[in-house]
């Protein structure tokens, strides 16, 4: 009777720490992920005519930076010229 209480315990205590460790992932809304969306293309803008390929890592990474701060991204003034244009 002892074994099965200390047994008990110790799981009852290991699933308390997983429990208490896992965070949830909470889903962004809609409205945010559009907002953010707008803001890394003008951020960042597509090359015309298509070739160099950078521009996407950083709308990914302005888009997560901008999810993280909830939209609220300073101001950088006027979009970037595009690369590649001449």
């Amino acid at each position: 009777m002892r074994n099965f209480a200390t047994v008990a315990a110790v799981f009852l205590m290991a699933q308390t720490i997983v429990v208490s460790v896992a965070t949830p992932v909470v889903a962004i809304s809609a409205d945010l992920a559009k907002k953010c969306r707008e803001m890394a293309v003008k951020a960042h803008p597509s090359p015309v005519p298509p070739g160099n390929k950078a521009y996407a890592q950083a709308q990914r990474d302005f888009f997560r930076e901008c999810v993280a701060r909830n939209g609220e991204m300073p101001s950088t003034g006027a979009a970037r010229p595009p690369a590649d244009q001449k």
